[in-house]
């Protein structure tokens, strides 16, 4: 499925509150449907708002085991293991002198 782009003109819909209100609650609508939505808020040459909205499929990632690791080991900076060790304490904070 190709991505689905609608706008919404304040001229069209008697005001900005309204085009904002109608492309808000189509974005909804579409997210429920399990697309993943964008909205702008964009001007046109006139001066008018112009809302935009584009939805498109979620991309799922995939992930693959690792052999000889559990799943639950994997951390999300890359393959390395997460560490059971406590972290490290932070250096102190400097003290400055006010003169």
């Amino acid at each position: 499925m190709s991505a689905i782009q609608e706008v919404f003109l304040e001229i069209e819909w008697g005001g900005e509150a309204e085009a904002r209100q109608a492309r808000d609650q189509r974005a909804a609508q579409l997210q429920e449907q399990g697309l993943v939505c964008s909205c702008e808020n964009l001007y046109n040459v006139y001066g008018y708002r112009v809302f935009t909205l584009e939805a498109t499929e979620a991309t799922p990632i995939e992930v693959s085991p690792v052999p000889g690791r559990d799943a639950k080991q994997i951390s999300l900076r890359g393959d390395r293991p997460i560490s059971s060790r406590p972290p490290r304490e932070s250096r102190p904070v400097r003290k400055f002198e006010r003169r």
